[in-house]
């Protein structure tokens, strides 16, 4: 059997796990007037505004609409008391923006992003004439890794951002053994030509660990 390696940003305790870098949440000021609607596509957004709110004392943030781009995501924030308009059916952050287009029209929504992005929400929305607003609320940064702790040939690595299989890269040579994993289209978009890889039925860690286990009894 293989191995199968979560790549990300932290630490899971019901699978093997590769940290290849850190999320830093950063500070902004958080003036909301006249926004009538919030866009995220990561857990770490919703974490960031939730933090800002709690340091700046003011949450009204959880009364604005949200448009979220997974269940998943979804799900954290509700846990943190925000308030739910929209669940994107499209994991590809371009998908996903083509859904909201049409329900944010006349709107003025704020985005809350990494620094650096890889879909073209922002640039498609701006494309359509809304009156977006952006903020960056967090930062993936790259740790750097002993090159002992690469991942054995034959893996089944999963991939839950763009930005980990980049931070992989940045540490590792790709084995062209490995079996790559993406928990959405954005991801898999990313991934070189010749990786063998795939994309996760559902889009949550466990269900790219479900997905994975599940390849791993039908691979050689």
């Amino acid at each position: 059997m293989r191995d199968i390696i979560l790549i990300g940003s932290k630490e899971e305790t019901n699978i093997k796990s590769l940290v290849v870098s850190e999320i830093e949440l950063i500070e902004f000021s958080l003036n909301l007037n006249n926004i009538d609607a919030l866009i995220f596509t990561s857990k770490y957004a919703i974490a960031s505004i939730a933090n800002n709110a709690d340091r700046l004392k003011d949450h009204s943030w959880k009364n604005i609409p949200s448009f979220v781009i997974g269940k998943s995501s979804a799900d954290y924030l509700i846990k943190m008391g925000g308030t739910i308009e929209y669940i994107g059916e499209d994991s590809h952050g371009d998908g996903f923006a083509n859904e909201i287009i049409p329900l944010l029209k006349n709107r003025n929504p704020l985005y809350v992003r990494a620094k650096k992005i890889v879909s073209h929400i922002n640039e498609k929305l701006i494309h359509q004439k809304i009156k977006l607003h952006e903020i960056i609320g967090y930062e993936n940064k790259v740790k750097k890794l002993d090159p002992k702790l690469a991942p054995t040939p034959n893996s089944i690595l999963i991939f839950t951002a763009p930005s980990h299989y980049k931070a992989f890269l940045s540490n590792f040579k790709w084995d062209g053994s490995y079996i790559a994993i993406a928990i959405g289209m954005t991801t898999f978009g990313v991934f070189d030509a010749g990786v063998n890889a795939f994309v996760s039925p559902k889009q949550s860690i466990q269900d790219c660990i479900e997905f994975a286990q599940e390849l791993n009894t039908r691979l050689p």
